[in-house]
């Protein structure tokens, strides 16, 4: 196997568009270097790694530009270092067949490595039915009341009147994402819904009454459809946010202190009980229900609000735990700390995309310190 080999099949582990086998192989990789040290025979050690070494580096130099340095050569020099590992374990293992090769330490480890996220995400039919989105192939998925429900070559999915739908007939359906998942739809009506990690949609295949209404847990960012004579509703469990057609974020997990509704363009009304708070563009509402009222205040970057639709975390004078429970949901790994939590603010943007090993070091420069293991996140206090 050569470097652009690995390279690829990394990124597809990644993706995760990765055959049983690949991932099979990559996660391997993973026990062996990650999970345990190998127990080899010094001498032998050092003579099988060099000699791989060399082989590998060399294929490198040769695709390499002479005197230049690219972040894709110090990545793909890393991912041959894993090569190197793994075919020296292998190498000594046969060897040595007689005696195990891998420390005990090995059944503590979680064999899943971390990785970043992707478009994964559940489709809840109205029977009942599940579909797992990501392992569906392109085309119809479902047909119900007469509407079609479609996977789209983007990997969008997207519901649309196949021309003899019944009046007044509408199916209920809901898109989950798990954490380390996130998805795009397009309803209907044409109003577009991205969802974050670790939250869900539940809305009707067809809004045949006076208004337009669908519920959310976690974080979507919604591109509502104009209807001036049927409004849009969003339903969370602390609010209603309503609107004729505009663009907006609602951020509404469970384990966040506020709910923040942020609009981008148009207008939104906010609805708490008998409270009411109309936003107008760059402002956010925010809600608690330990202390009930609407609080609006104007947002300094809006483009940090929608970071994570666009592929990346920003961060903007925000709190070590707020920072890490994103981590946390897109990368589907538990986030501990060794010590207490330093009262301190973060800013800065990662794209979502970059290995969870280069992820700790651009952390690192703003002060997070990291480090993982057994399928964990530890955060040091420095």
């Amino acid at each position: 196997m050569n470097t652009t080999e690995i390279k690829d099949l990394i990124e597809k582990y990644n993706s995760q568009t990765a055959t049983t086998e690949e991932k099979k192989l990559v996660e391997e990789w993973y026990e062996r270097i990650d999970g345990a040290e190998l127990t080899l025979n010094q001498s032998e050690d050092i003579e099988v790694k060099e000699q791989i070494l060399t082989r590998v580096t060399s294929r490198i130099q040769k695709s390499a530009k002479p005197k230049r340095v690219r972040l894709n050569d110090v990545w793909l020099f890393k991912a041959a270092v894993i090569l190197v590992a793994f075919m020296a374990g292998t190498y000594i293992y046969f060897k040595q067949n007689s005696r195990p090769q891998v420390s005990s330490t090995i059944a503590k480890i979680n064999k899943k490595p971390i990785v970043p996220g992707g478009n994964n995400a559940v489709l809840l039919l109205a029977d009942g039915s599940q579909i797992i989105l990501n392992k569906t192939s392109d085309g119809q998925v479902a047909n119900q009341s007469g509407v079609e429900v479609i996977k789209t070559k983007s990997g969008e999915l997207l519901y649309r009147f196949t021309g003899n739908s019944t009046a007044g007939a509408a199916a209920i359906n809901t898109v989950i994402t798990p954490r380390g998942g996130q998805y795009h739809l397009i309803l209907v009506d044409g109003t577009e819904v991205w969802l974050n990690a670790s939250s869900s949609v539940r809305f009707p295949t067809a809004f045949v009454g006076k208004e337009r209404k669908v519920e959310v847990t976690g974080e979507a960012y919604f591109e509502v459809a104009k209807n001036k004579t049927k409004p849009f509703i969003v339903h969370t469990n602390q609010s209603d946010i309503q609107v004729l057609g505009t663009h907006f974020n609602v951020n509404a997990y469970a384990d966040e202190e506020y709910q923040r509704t942020t609009l981008l363009e148009g207008s939104i009304e906010i609805k708490q009980g008998n409270k009411k708070a109309l936003l107008k563009p760059g402002q956010q509402a925010s809600l608690n229900l330990k202390a009930a009222g609407i609080k609006v205040n104007e947002v300094a970057d809006l483009e940090a609000v929608v970071a994570w639709k666009n592929g990346y975390f920003q961060f903007d004078r925000s709190d070590l735990p707020s920072v890490m429970r994103q981590v946390s949901r897109w990368y589907d790994a538990e986030v501990i700390y060794n010590g207490k939590i330093p009262a301190k603010q973060y800013s800065g943007k990662i794209p979502r995309n970059v290995s969870v090993v280069k992820l700790v070091e651009m952390l690192a420069y703003s002060g997070i310190h990291c480090k993982i293991e057994n399928n964990q996140i530890t955060v040091n206090p420095k």
